[in-house]
């Protein structure tokens, strides 16, 4: 009997693991509609793979924007801002690249869509793990 229940243990676990879903935010950029996806659930130090979404305001998807990333952790005791940025590149429709996080905590992201000679752009946070 302990034998089973230790095997159910074990793949209950694993279960979780595999269905754990990736960080997802919606957000409003101007008249457009963004979708961040993040491959860790929470974000963690080092690399994490970002994917951002655009539609316009017709659901379209948008693929003639330039799309960056920028991340920031206010300055510490003892330790000055950090501030960083990611170029997204263009994947069928949408824009994906890598964000790397020097350290746990808060962090503030700004997702800055270049489209038509205008910027508009959206902000959350994160806490990297």
């Amino acid at each position: 009997m302990k034998k089973v229940a230790v095997v159910t243990l074990i793949l209950l676990l694993s279960a979780g693991l595999v269905w754990a879903k990736d960080y997802e935010i919606q957000k409003k950029a101007g008249d457009l509609s963004v979708v961040v996806k993040m491959d860790k659930n929470p974000a963690v130090m080092g690399e994490n793979g970002v994917v951002v979404a655009v539609k316009d305001s017709a659901g379209k998807e948008v693929t003639d924007a330039g799309v960056k990333v920028e991340y920031t952790m206010p300055a510490m005791p003892g330790m000055p801002p950090m501030n960083y940025g990611a170029v997204l590149a263009l994947n069928k429709n949408a824009y994906q690249g890598k964000l790397n996080f020097s350290m746990a905590g808060p962090w503030s992201i700004v997702v800055k869509i270049l489209r038509g000679g205008k910027t508009v752009s959206t902000k959350f946070s994160v806490d990297v793990q």
